[in-house]
């Protein structure tokens, strides 16, 4: 009950400092239009379908400012059926990653967002941290990931994409309907409208420097286990994992990737920090096959995972 209360005032705060500008009078205009339309959304689909659509009608420019708290704006085309749909017709955003952001801000100099597609994340932690890395594989993602955060200054962007090992060249699929499903190309093939591009890897423990125990969201689309194997080192050093398992995986494959070593623990944050012991327990949560359910993962003895379970059960402290 006092987490429920306090993650009720975190979000209330949250949106109460939350105000949205545009990029001009005919953007406000499609927005209000595709706000509506939303409403009428009866499957998942349709939402991108009224984003590209009205997109065509207004054009490619229009585009919504998210203005949240002390963070960056955020840029959002009007005509992108992901962040339209999630960062403002069904905000706040993934709330238990800013919770757990929140938590771990002042515990560790360090964030990483690794698949940081445009940014959100990134921007989100650039007032809580003294060092952010973003890391994104898609070119035309990338863009607009620099569009959000190159003046940043305490942001470094890298175009890569993370695997096992740094310097090695992969295909990546940027898949034609949404630009959040874009993913390395391994077994499954890329369809007739899909894109692929040549895209170099990077290591995470190439990317956390040695004796940092960073805070490290990881949205690969697929490359998890991949990337969890080149962390070896950063997980050794203390560095906490924000993860997803997503709800069409029954296997909860990179969940049971990390159960593997004994040292790990796992914990959901859908609601509180929850341990998460063994897969059964995992796959009974997952519940929504569509959805991406968020996790945390360090090693037993991390001192930052310490912390930020102190922040969790003394919400009240941790902002």
């Amino acid at each position: 009950m006092v987490w429920n209360q306090a993650r009720i005032l975190f979000t209330s705060a949250a949106m109460s400092n939350r105000h949205l500008t545009f990029s001009g009078p005919a953007a406000q205009l499609q927005y209000m239009l595709l706000m509506g339309l939303f409403r009428l959304a009866v499957t998942r689909g349709l939402y991108g379908r009224f984003a590209r659509e009205l997109g065509r009608v207004f054009g490619p420019d229009g585009a919504v400012f998210l203005h949240e708290g002390g963070a960056p704006p955020y840029r959002i085309a009007l005509n992108d059926g992901y962040w339209t749909r999630f960062a403002l017709y069904r905000a706040p955003y993934e709330p238990e990653v800013a919770r757990v952001l929140t938590a771990a801000s002042g515990a560790t100099p360090l964030f990483c967002d690794l698949g940081a597609n445009k940014g959100y994340w990134t921007t989100r932690a650039a007032p809580l941290f003294d060092r952010v890395i973003a890391v994104e594989a898609s070119a035309a993602t990338f863009a607009d990931l620099s569009g959000n955060a190159r003046d940043l200054p305490k942001v470094t962007l890298h175009r890569a994409a993370i695997h096992a090992r740094s310097g090695e060249e992969m295909s990546f699929v940027n898949t034609h309907l949404s630009h959040a499903s874009a993913r390395l190309e391994t077994d499954t093939p890329a369809s007739a409208q899909d894109r692929v591009e040549r895209v170099e890897t990077l290591a995470i423990d190439d990317i956390v420097p040695e004796g940092a125990a960073a805070l490290i969201k990881l949205d690969v689309e697929g490359a998890e286990v991949a990337a969890v194997a080149g962390a070896t080192r950063a997980l050794s050093e203390g560095a906490v994992l924000i993860y997803e398992d997503h709800g069409n995986d029954p296997a909860c494959t990179v969940s049971a990737e990390l159960l593997s070593d004994p040292d790990m623990r796992l914990y959901s944050i859908e609601t509180d920090m929850i341990p998460m012991p063994d897969i059964p327990t995992i796959r009974a949560l997952k519940t929504d096959r569509y959805k991406g359910y968020n996790f945390l993962a360090a090693r037993a003895d991390s001192k930052l995972l310490a912390q930020i379970a102190q922040a969790f059960a003394n919400p009240t402290r941790s902002g």
